[in-house]
């Protein structure tokens, strides 16, 4: 893992600059594989194409996705949400979303349900050879991850996958609609940090710190290896049901020939 080599009181004076100014250092960070390539510049360019195609109908989606907010009574505005008189209350406050505590209940429930209908999703995609096929294996084009892949998918799997796992948990819980716009935010950051093929260190990335997050490592030998490790936020599922059994034996082999490096160096 990409450390820094430097007391803390520097980070802000001297390294986050020469971060910024210089890829050198998240070259540092890169997740080292030589089992696959690194996609060419057409493919990725390719992908920026696509990706923009489908960000400039989202408005549609969302303009179609109106009449479900309404029937779900998603609070648009912070007045809607405190019009009701029990929202005063504490428990009233958790249910609408309107304090702190509120909107913490409200994203840790939603992202929970979302993880669990994505790990589900995502896992059938895989396991049915025609879903993979015609519209997953888009996706895993990208065998070598990077960053501006992360929406790069087959529109069915956009739908039925990712737009899914994003609003499930704020419709079922009636969440107001900070809730909803922050919870889709939080996965895609989430999403791009684990699509980024870098393994970097907490403040550059705080999912690799996060117990259970399907941080980089785990969703690149996803991709790169094409097996288990399904969950999307949380990698809870894959432990449960036993998914992640290839990457946990490659970790156990990864360590095991450090060990076995170092014992030598002796």
């Amino acid at each position: 893992m990409y450390t820094f080599n430097r007391p803390p009181s520097s980070f802000h004076s001297e390294i986050l600059p020469d971060v910024s100014r210089s890829p050198a250092h998240f070259a540092l960070a890169q997740i080292r594989k030589k089992h696959v390539r690194y996609p060419s510049q057409e493919r990725i360019w390719e992908c920026v194409r696509e990706v923009a195609v489908g960000h400039a109908l989202r408005p549609l989606l969302l303009w179609l996705a109106y009449p479900l907010v309404l029937r779900r009574g998603i609070a648009l505005s912070y007045g809607q949400a405190m019009g009701d008189a029990e929202s005063l209350s504490f428990l009233g406050s958790l249910k609408s979303g309107t304090t702190f505590p509120g909107v913490a209940v409200h994203l840790f429930a939603s992202i929970f349900v979302g993880d669990t209908v994505f790990y589900w999703a995502h896992r059938y995609f895989h396991e049915n050879k025609w879903l993979y096929t015609s519209v997953h294996k888009k996706h895993h084009e990208f065998k070598y991850v990077v960053g501006v892949a992360t929406e790069y998918c087959h529109p069915a799997e956009d739908i039925l996958v990712n737009t899914l796992s994003g609003v499930a948990g704020p419709l079922l819980f009636g969440s107001p609609v900070w809730i909803l716009v922050g919870h889709i935010g939080i996965l895609l950051a989430q999403s791009i940090d684990a699509h980024g093929g870098l393994d970097l260190s907490f403040p550059l990335s705080c999912w690799n710190v996060l117990p259970y997050s399907d941080c980089a490592v785990a969703h690149d030998f996803h991709h790169s290896n094409n097996v288990g490790n399904y969950g999307g936020f949380f990698s809870f599922w894959d432990s449960l049901c036993s998914t992640d059994l290839h990457y946990r034996s490659h970790l156990m082999k990864k360590r095991q020939a450090a060990a076995a490096g170092r014992t030598g160096s002796k």
